[in-house]
């Protein structure tokens, strides 16, 4: 059994860290190696269920996700594209069935990585019937607005290539694997390359995780920054925006990724196990937000009620 898990960075672990230092020690550390049913602590077992814990946002964002990439491949291989009411039907019945998987709670504890709980149904949430409503009004819009995007337009004329889609792939900064899984990348006739970021919720900031995959496409593709373009698609609203990435921009990324790497490193008693110092060290952060939708909630005594 390896005791600590491999070392490596990603935005949502930035995420976390900033979140809460006692989620991020449940999520990374204390959940480690709680799948061993022969060898895992109790405690172990129970941060591993809760890590696996889903909600009705985050299972939506992966079916859009899984929508979006499918209708892809498919016009890109010259097929004919799903119409909408099929896409519209496909994620409507994997909605259901994650909500049906969630009413089996003992099922679910015997098999948390393979099956679905909604965080809303497994803490009661009273919230449940209002996100449903908004879920089904997003879903109906998104497929609507995939196939009048920007980027659709474009792969549809047959003016450009796909290049990579939903694909994990892994970069080296500060000496640190730092993982990397565009949304979509394509290349146009005239050699240029637009990565695009499907965005299956409200419209928020310009995400600092685009300049780290315009850094990856630049050294795996040999291409300069002046022939990449970064588009976001606010596929809620049909909203659509277009940057060129800027050196400078590039380089303040990187950069606070090595601040945050060295943050996170300073929360180990061994760097090359990986191994984190006590959990007392991972100061509980508490506030209504983020203890309010926390996957730990049942295990944390310093959680905001």
């Amino acid at each position: 059994m390896v005791m600590y898990p491999p070392w490596s960075y990603s935005q949502s672990r930035a995420n976390t860290f900033d979140e809460c230092l006692r989620k991020y020690y449940f999520h990374y550390y204390g959940s480690h190696n709680g799948w061993n049913r022969e060898q895992a602590t109790e405690e172990q077992a129970v941060l591993y269920r809760l890590k696996q814990l889903s909600n009705l946002y985050l299972l939506f964002g992966d079916l859009a996700h899984r929508m979006c990439e499918s209708a892809i491949r498919a016009l890109d291989v010259r097929r004919e594209p799903p119409r909408p009411e099929f896409l519209d039907k496909v994620m409507r019945d994997m909605l259901n069935q994650g909500y049906k998987e969630s009413q089996d709670r003992e099922a679910w504890l015997s098999q948390p990585k393979q099956r679905i709980m909604l965080s809303e149904i497994y803490y009661g949430e009273e919230t449940l019937h209002d996100r449903i409503s908004i879920i089904n009004d997003r879903r109906r819009a998104i497929v609507r607005n995939l196939s009048v995007s920007a980027t659709w337009k474009e792969l549809s004329a047959g003016r450009a290539q796909v290049v990579e889609v939903e694909k994990w792939d892994t970069m080296l900064l500060h000496e640190t694997k730092v993982y990397v899984k565009m949304d979509l990348l394509y290349r146009r006739q005239n050699g240029e390359m637009v990565i695009v970021d499907w965005k299956t919720g409200k419209e928020g900031d310009f995400s600092d995780q685009l300049y780290l995959y315009a850094a990856y496409v630049r050294e795996k593709y040999n291409i300069p920054l002046e022939q990449l373009e970064l588009r976001v698609e606010y596929l809620v609203t049909g909203e659509s925006e277009a940057y060129k990435p800027e050196q400078e921009e590039i380089a303040k990324v990187e950069e606070n990724v090595g601040r945050y790497i060295v943050e996170m490193k300073s929360c180990l008693d061994d760097e090359y196990y990986n191994k984190p110092k006590p959990m007392s060290f991972f100061t509980p952060m508490p506030s209504r937000r983020a203890c309010g939708s926390c996957n730990f909630r049942e295990v944390c005594e310093h959680r905001h009620v």
